[in-house]
C-alpha cells in the first residue's frame, strides 16, 4: 500500500504516522476513489462533400446565366426592361408587317363632278397593305344601261403642294390608253395608285375620258314571240343561222373576231344569252387584253351589258349576258371588240 505524508508532501512506505514528522499517512490506493470525469466522445465523423455538379448541369447552368444576360441586353437595347415589362408598364409594338411612317386606313373622299348626263365621285382612298401603296374607288352614273367603265384616261392626283400624288399605270384597253379599272364589292370601280404618301396629302384628282366597251353594229336578232313561261321554267329560243357575226376590233393592227350565239333562254320574267368569242384564224395571238362586250337590247333600249377581256393565254370564252325583262316579240344582241370613250373633262376636289 502506497501512503503520503500530508506534511512532507512525499510518498511513504505502507505505515501509521509519517516516520519523519509523525503526521498520518493518506492512503492514496484505498481511498474514496475521486470521480471519473467522462471523456468527451469523439467527434463524429464529418459528412463527405456533396459530389460536384456533372458537366450537363454545369453547361446548363451556364446556359441560364447567358440567356438571362442575352435577355437582359435585348430589353435595354429594345427601349425596355424586364421589371417594365412584367409590371403591365404601356409599351410601343411594331408591327412586323406594317413599317414605321406608313399610315393604315381610309380616307372617305365623297368628291364629285358632272359633265354632261355622266356623274363621277371619288368614294374613298385607301393604304394597302404594308408596301406604302394604296386604292381609289370611284363611282360612275348617269352611263346608258348596261355600259361598263374599262379605264380612266387622263386620270392625274395631285397633293396639297401640287405635285404628283400618285402616278398610276396606263395602259392599252382596246385601242385607247388609260388607267385600267375593277369593278368594286360594293359597286363602282377600283383603281390601284401604286406608292403614295400620307393619305391627307390628297388634294385634287383630275380626269379626261372614260374608256368603255366598244359594240360595232354587228347585231344578232332573236324571235321571242309566243308565250314566256313563269316560275322557274325557261324556255329555249333557236338564234337561227344568222346567229354568228364577225367583229373587227382596231387596236394596232385589226384583229377579227367571231361571236356565235350559242343559246338563249327566256321565261321566269328574264332573258339570257350565251356567246362564244373565238379569233377568226386559230393561231391568231391576242397579246394584249382585247375587251368584248355584248348587250342585250328590247328596240332601242339597253337592257343590260356584259365586257369581258380576252386574250394572253385564256382560252376562247363563253360570254354570257342576262338580266329581268318583260315579254317582247323580240330581243337584240349587240356585239362588239375593243373600247370607245366618254369625254370626262373634270376635276375632283373638296367641296366648299
Amino acid at each position: 500500500m502506497t501512503t503520503w505524508c500530508p506534511r512532507c508532501d512525499a510518498v511513504r512506505e505502507a505505515a501509521a504516522t509519517c516516520p519523519t514528522c509523525g503526521t498520518p499517512l493518506a492512503d492514496v490506493t484505498h481511498g474514496r476513489p475521486r470521480p471519473a470525469v467522462a471523456a468527451p466522445p469523439p467527434p463524429e465523423p464529418l459528412a463527405p462533400p456533396p459530389p460536384g455538379p456533372s458537366r450537363l448541369r454545369a453547361a446548363l447552368a451556364v446556359a441560364v446565366i447567358v440567356l438571362a444576360g442575352l435577355a437582359f441586353l435585348a430589353g435595354r437595347l429594345g427601349g425596355r426592361d424586364g421589371p417594365a415589362a412584367a409590371s403591365g408598364a404601356p409599351s410601343t409594338v411594331t408591327s412586323a408587317t406594317a413599317p414605321p411612317g406608313t399610315d393604315q386606313g381610309r380616307r372617305v373622299l365623297g368628291w364629285t363632278a358632272r359633265k354632261g348626263g355622266a356623274t363621277v365621285t371619288a368614294t374613298a382612298v385607301e393604304r394597302l397593305a404594308d408596301e406604302g401603296e394604296s386604292r381609289l374607288t370611284v363611282r360612275v352614273d348617269g352611263l346608258a344601261r348596261g355600259q361598263e367603265v374599262l379605264a380612266l384616261a387622263g386620270l392625274t392626283l395631285r397633293d396639297t403642294g401640287g405635285g404628283l400624288f400618285a402616278s398610276p399605270g396606263e395602259d392599252q384597253v382596246g385601242g385607247n390608253l388609260g388607267v385600267p379599272v375593277t369593278p368594286a364589292r360594293g359597286g363602282g370601280y377600283e383603281v390601284e395608285l401604286g406608292p403614295t404618301p400620307a393619305l391627307d396629302a390628297l388634294r385634287e384628282i383630275e380626269l379626261t375620258d372614260l374608256v368603255i366597251g366598244k359594240t360595232s353594229g354587228a347585231n344578232v336578232t332573236l324571235a321571242t314571240s309566243g308565250p314566256w313561261p313563269s316560275g322557274a321554267k325557261r324556255r329555249t329560243v333557236d338564234p337561227g343561222p344568222k346567229g354568228t357575226v364577225q367583229v373587227t376590233a382596231r387596236t394596232g393592227p385589226p384583229i377579227r373576231l367571231e361571236f356565235d350565239v350559242t343559246a338563249a333562254f327566256v321565261g321566269g320574267g328574264r332573258a339570257d344569252a350565251v356567246i362564244a368569242v373565238k379569233p377568226i384564224t386559230p393561231d391568231q395571238a391576242l397579246d394584249n387584253p382585247l375587251p368584248v362586250t355584248a348587250q342585250l337590247r328590247a328596240g332601242d333600249r339597253v337592257l343590260c351589258a356584259r365586257t369581258k377581256l380576252v386574250g394572253g393565254a385564256q382560252p376562247p370564252p363563253a360570254l354570257v349576258v342576262g338580266c329581268p325583262t318583260e315579254p317582247v316579240d323580240q330581243l337584240t344582241v349587240a356585239l362588239g371588240a375593243g373600247s370607245s370613250t366618254i369625254p370626262m373633262p373634270v376635276t375632283l376636289r373638296p367641296s366648299g
